[in-house]
């Protein structure tokens, strides 16, 4: 019994009771009570409703629901629910903050008090959706509930307290007015087509060129005159209509004007009409006649709304009903006619139904009551009641009561509960966050009575943020979204709800924003210039897999492994022109890159311009090959940002298409995660299941892609896109409160300055809202070097780490410094409806090397190269420095830029040596002519005893990689090469490659030392096809062998795991040595595998020939094999 009633569903609070023995204090435990849910204790169990009725509930429906039905006793029996209808979305109004115990009657056959068989409960239940006075119009208007289709009840047995019964309402005497008649109301609404995918409206019955259908209601007791209002939709390029009849006769045209046939116009125009006619019979049937001149044409019903007055009659089992015409001062006199042997109830609060005391006269039941509100009521047969549908136990809950410390909210959907949880121990134990884990379905329970309503989600929201001292400031939604909150589509992905605008036709118009659950103040709901008062973010997830893949990337982000001066680079991305947008997208890109130079010089910017690649004619369209390997290439190396600006679609980026599908998939860059920032179209429509968007692919990459995204889901124009973006820019290094922001306080921060436009509604995060960008956290410091830094000059420069009290003694490890040449004036190329821009860059690197950091200091010295851009200006070193602490890793940058860099040194020793080179393909395992896969990396290894140039100042002495001879093509290198650490003699070079063909390649690379001496090698290589797995040059040395041979061999499946397993068998066939190993490296070629001549048992064998078998898998299932002949020398 105990177990149970502290058993809280799946919700955990991180750092289970917030480490009370940490933090108790008198002040404290006052500040946590919080009212409780009355779910939070006893037994409780779930039961529903469709429609409006009474409802019965008898002794063996609480055997089947598994109450416990010996000695209930029936003052114990409770239930408690909130009635149908949505939540509304206005803070302001009225809703009930927890369960409210509803008025039922219990039926005790033998008056003994017990609840035994034969005995049942009576409570009014309800249908989803309500139909709602319009004080304007003067008529009812349904409301269907966008989220649900039945209507939650809680049963409870509580012998704490009497159960709340229906009670027998005051009588009023001497009626004023007699009522004999009432505002009765009929509805046809399906819902069959959400006609975007985006919005609240489902349309229903679809009508094609020149179709028509028909529509029947059945009016018992019918008076002549009824208010008809009937909405459609349309899309036809000619204006169309419906010619609607009632009971064969015309009733009216209703015109829907056209659409446009230009791109992102409206998709169908809707039009409504309402009108009142006189009838004479209760059967109406409504026949629609669809009429275009547009035989592509097609349109939708919305809904057949008809108001009227009806004869007081029962004429079945029950009705509700409500008079509007005698509303006012006065008692009014009911008249039922056939009311004999039926009861009465006033529904008008459906949680506190009270019974009308009723009498017959001549056959008809007679009541009164009130007129000063307007009353609804049910009449009801005695002897037919309707049966709710039983769900069953639900465990003890009580979101209300948790703490107002919780700075951290995840709402998760069951089957992502594990990663949740694991994701808000992490948050404790890396950053102190204290967060808690629900799930819709226990919002619900507390908040909206059980059903699903998005508008839930926010009440508790708030509610947590209204408390007294509430640390709230994140919410993280997860679970994926979806278009459909009732799964009228097939494979569905409502986990988690999401806001959906009342627009549904417009593609511009039309949004899905996740902002609607930050909108907490008590004025906001209505999106009335409403700003976001807390961060918020989604992980857009439908399998456990894809969930512990995004807790699986949080977890590593933080970790050593991600650690790297990747945290210093920001990457700005933008479209061309295409046919009409100009520079647009180039100049408003270049003016944030611009922000971010001049603001916070410690970042280093690469702008990947497609204007500034020559682009391709294909079929299908322009292509820029060299855009998408730039891209693919910065991914790789990484970059705190990535921020777009451009054409996009759910496919990817730009009509050339540098950025696909197929291309996110293949990222691998898992240790330099960045945030993506994408001012586009659609990119992240995630709330589509039929289709996953490129965002979600970004996201959802186990192997890379981003860490988060602020993205797009529809369609967004450019002028808002870069006003957002610049708020973004200026506000994603700014300290907050002494520290960098989190991502959810990024988010907040941005929509705020932003302003309250639909557009930008549009910007979704797709992340975690709690984590903080990899910002370093200390700062380096240059201490002494020379002002002015000339050509073939040897330069010292010495620095140090520092904390906020000076320098960091205890920092130990390696920092990475990267002097830039001054910066200069590049022109893009003018393109498509482009003109050349100029654009600034300061990226032609002088010098890049690791030097060590000891006790807080460290030192490093290169030769400037000779081809550095005489003038003198102002040159730039970027450092980024980390611990050698794997378990405890801390990280620091900075940035020395009041230096002049120009002229030429005196006293030049010269070298007139070329550099020595080394090549290989992925590792230095990797012998020439060996085998790859289309995407190996070309790995130098150079000595020169002066240093390698990199400038790439001086025409025809850049690094460069000709491929395949192609030399009026080169592959420009300077980029790629790093001096090794504390030695700038020594380097590598590290150059991906991308999709090469099958066959024989060869890369010459050329380099130039800072004396400007060349020197030049070749490697040879072969491309093999990636679909299966290859072994080549399996090979034994030496052979024959006396002592020991090392057996080598390639292959084409890197970053594979690979099991093999090397046979050795004597000529005869028989098995003497087995060897089975497992490998999980980035190269080719794998080796040394020793065979010392001995067996299994440790045993020399005898000399002669013996056959090498190797079998290799890879942890897909493919597999191949190879054999080769070693010959053992006898002794």
């Amino acid at each position: 019994m105990l177990e149970r009633i502290f058993k809280f569903a799946t919700m955990k609070v991180c750092i289970i009771f917030l480490f009370c023995q940490i933090f108790l204090s008198h002040e404290l435990i006052a500040e946590v009570v919080q009212k409780s849910s009355v779910l939070s204790t006893g037994y409780w169990y779930k039961i529903t409703t469709n429609q409006n009725g009474i409802y019965k509930l008898n002794y063996s429906d609480l055997l089947n629901l598994g109450i416990e039905t010996s000695n209930i006793q029936n003052s114990s029996l409770k239930i408690y629910g909130n009635g149908g209808g949505m939540l509304s979305k206005l803070n302001s109004d009225f809703r009930h903050l927890d369960l409210t115990e509803n008025a039922i009657q219990i039926i005790d056959n033998n008056n003994n008090g017990a609840f035994e068989s034969g005995d049942y409960i009576l409570f009014y239940g309800m249908s989803s959706g309500v139909w709602k006075f319009n004080d304007n119009n003067n008529l009812f208007e349904y409301e269907k509930h966008l989220f649900a289709d039945e209507v939650s009840y809680f049963l409870t047995i509580n012998s704490q307290s009497d159960g709340k019964r229906i009670i027998e309402k005051d009588v009023f005497q001497s009626p004023t007015r007699v009522i004999d008649t009432y505002s009765s109301y009929y509805q046809h609404e399906s819902e069959l087509y959400n006609l975007i995918q985006s919005g609240r409206k489902w349309f229903g019955e679809r009508f094609s060129y020149n179709s028509a259908q028909s529509f029947n209601f059945s009016f018992p007791n019918l008076a002549e005159l009824v208010d008809v209002k009937i909405a459609v939709a349309a899309r036809s390029l000619q204006n169309s209509s419906f010619q609607i009849n009632l009971n064969s006769s015309f009733l009216t045209d209703l015109i829907i004007p056209a659409v446009s046939s230009d791109f992102a116009s409206e998709y169908a125009k809707e039009a409504t009409i309402s009108l009142n006619t006189l009838v004479d019979s209760p059967n109406l049937a409504f026949d629609m006649q669809y009429n275009s001149l547009d035989q592509g044409a097609e349109a939708w019903l919305n809904y057949i709304q008809i108001n009227a007055r009806s004869k007081l009659k029962l004429s079945s089992n029950y009705f509700n009903f409500r008079n509007v015409d005698n509303l006012g001062e006065g008692i009014g006199g009911y008249s039922i006619e056939d009311g004999v042997g039926a009861s009465v109830w006033d529904v008008t609060d459906p949680t506190n139904v009270k019974r009308m005391a009723t009498s017959i006269i001549a056959n008809n039941l007679h009541f009164s009551d009130s007129l000063d509100i307007l009353h609804e009521y049910i009449a009801f047969n005695n002897s037919a009641y309707l049966s709710p549908n039983l769900i069953g136990e639900i465990i003890n809950q009580d979101i209300h009561g948790i703490s107002p410390q919780v700075e951290f909210i995840i709402v998760s959907h069951p089957d992502f509960l594990s990663a949740a949880n694991r994701l808000a121990d992490f948050h404790f134990h890396q950053d102190s966050i204290i967060s808690v884990v629900v799930t819709p379905q226990e919002i619900y329970n507390e908040f909206s009575s059980g059903m699903q309503d998005v508008s839930a989600i926010r009440d508790f929201v708030k509610y947590q943020y209204d408390k007294e001292n509430s640390d709230l400031k994140y919410l993280l939604l997860f679970g994926d979204g979806s278009y459909d909150p009732k799964s009228r589509i097939a494979n569905n992905t409502n986990f988690i709800p999401t806001y959906q605008s009342a627009n549904s036709t417009h593609p511009i118009l039309s949004y899905v924003t996740d902002d609607y659950f930050g909108l907490l103040d008590d004025d906001e709901g209505l999106f009335n210039n409403d700003l976001v008062d807390i961060g918020i973010g989604r992980f857009p997830v439908t399998t456990l897999t894809e969930a512990n893949i995004l807790v699986n990337k949080v977890e590593r982000y933080y970790k050593n492994l991600s650690f790297g001066d990747w945290r210093n680079d920001v990457v700005f991305i933008a479209d061309d022109g295409d046919l009409k947008d100009g520079n647009t997208h180039m100049w408003q890109a270049d003016s944030l890159a611009n922000y971010i130079a001049d603001n916070h010089s410690e970042i280093n910017i690469q702008k990947i311009y497609l204007d500034n690649y020559v682009q391709q004619s294909t079929p299908g369209g322009p292509r820029s090959e060299d855009t998408q390997n730039a891209i693919n290439t910065k991914l790789l190396e990484g970059a705190l940002l990535v921020n777009y600006t451009g054409h996009g679609s759910t496919l990817g980026w730009a009509q050339e298409r540098i950025l696909e599908i197929d291309q996110i998939k293949k990222w691998n860059n898992i240790n330099n995660l960045p945030l993506f920032m994408t001012a586009t179209c659609k990119f992240s429509y995630f709330d589509n299941p039929e289709e996953k968007s490129a965002g979600e692919y970004v996201l959802l990459n186990s192997e890379g892609g981003a860490i988060a995204l602020l993205s797009t889901t529809r369609l967004v124009y450019s002028a808002p896109n870069y006003n957002l973006n610049t708020k973004f820019i200026r506000n994603i290094f700014e300290k907050q409160e002494g520290d960098f922001p989190r991502l959810g306080d990024i988010f907040k921060t941005t929509k705020v300055l932003s302003g309250t436009s639909a557009n930008n509604r549009n910007f979704t995060l797709l992340g975690n809202p709690a984590l903080r960008l990899a910002y370093p956290y200390f700062e380096v410091k240059t201490i002494s070097m020379d002002d002015t830094l000339k050509a073939l000059s040897e330069v010292v420069i010495e620095g140090h780490i520092e904390d906020a009290d000076g320098l960091l003694s205890s920092f130990n490890g390696t920092i990475y410094p990267t002097v830039y040449d001054k910066e200069i004036i590049r022109n893009t190329l003018g393109q498509e409806s482009c003109t050349p821009m100029p654009y600034r860059d300061q990226n032609n690197i002088l010098y890049k090397g690791a030097a060590t950091v000891k006790d807080g200091k460290f030192s490093f010295s290169f030769i400037v190269p000779k081809d550095i851009a005489y003038n003198y200006g102002s040159g730039k070193i970027s450092y980024y420095a980390m611990n050698d602490d794997e378990q405890n890793p801390i990280d620091a940058n900075g940035v020395k830029d009041n230096f002049v860099i120009g002229g030429i040194a005196d006293n030049i020793v010269y070298d007139y040596e070329g550099a020595n080179l080394s090549l290989f393909m992925n590792d230095t395992f990797f012998i020439d002519g060996g085998i790859t896969d289309a995407n190996p990396t070309l790995l130098a290894h150079i000595f020169d005893f002066s240093g390698i140039n990199t400038v790439g100042n001086g025409i025809g002495h850049d690094i460069t990689a000709v491929f395949d001879g192609n030399t009026a093509n080169p592959y420009i290198l300077n980029d790629y090469y790093e001096a090794v650490k504390d030695d700038f003699t020594r380097g590598v070079i590290r150059f991906p490659l991308y999709n090469l063909s099958p066959g024989e390649h060869s890369i010459e690379l050329k380099v130039w030392d800072v004396f400007n001496n060349s020197s030049k090698a070749t490697i040879n290589f072969i491309v093999t096809d990636g679909n299966n797995l290859k072994i080549a040059d399996f090979i034994s040395f030496p052979n024959p062998f006396l002592l020991s041979t090392d057996i080598y061999f390639q292959h084409n499946k890197i970053n594979q795991k690979l099991d093999y397993v090397l046979n050795i068998y004597s000529f005869t066939g028989v098995l003497v040595k087995s060897i089975q190993r497992v490998y999980d490296g980035g190269g080719f070629r794998i080796g040394p595998i020793s065979w010392d001549g001995k067996d299994n048992f440790g045993s020399r064998v005898s000399p002669g020939m013996y056959i090498a078998n190797l079998v290799v898998s890879t942890e897909y299932g493919d597999y191949s094999s190879n054999s080769i002949r070693i010959i053992l020398l006898p002794e």
